[in-house]
């Protein structure tokens, strides 16, 4: 009779302690949607983060002088958009000069070594560039 009891006993301690279908179904669900919750989290952060490096690039894009952009800002208004202009009708058309030239008479202005009657204006224009600076115009320069 005793080891009947502690057989039913020791069954029915078991019976209660083990999870239901009903209990592991039900954590199994919640660990699903915690790992689906995660995994949805994750991909936000990936179009989050190519969202701000396409930002940052366009911004890198933006901010980058070009020779283009220089010469309308500091040359087109003497020398025309296309270069073909003689400014203030006492230079020669700088229109396709090679980069070098370009470059050796923009450091000269700047330096003061070079110019005559327009080396003052052309000082003050070219003083503020930096060597990238007269570079970009120079090749920019050279294909009008």
């Amino acid at each position: 009779m005793k080891t009947k009891l502690l057989l039913v006993l020791t069954f029915i301690v078991f019976t209660a302690c083990s999870e239901s279908p009903v209990e592991t179904k039900t954590s199994t669900t919640i660990i699903d949607t915690k790992i689906d919750s995660i995994q949805a989290a994750k991909k936000i952060v990936e179009v989050v983060n190519a969202k701000i490096h396409k930002e940052e690039s366009i911004a890198i894009e933006v901010s980058a002088p070009s020779g283009a952009n220089l010469y309308t800002q500091k040359c087109a208004s003497c020398h025309g958009k296309d270069g073909k202009k003689s400014a203030l009708n006492a230079s020669e058309v700088i229109a396709g000069w090679e980069s070098s030239k370009t470059q050796g008479i923009l450091k000269g202005y700047q330096d003061g070594t070079y110019g005559k009657k327009m080396k003052n204006i052309m000082q003050g224009q070219t003083k503020p560039l930096s060597k990238t600076d007269i570079k970009l115009i120079s090749d920019y320069i050279s294909i009008l």
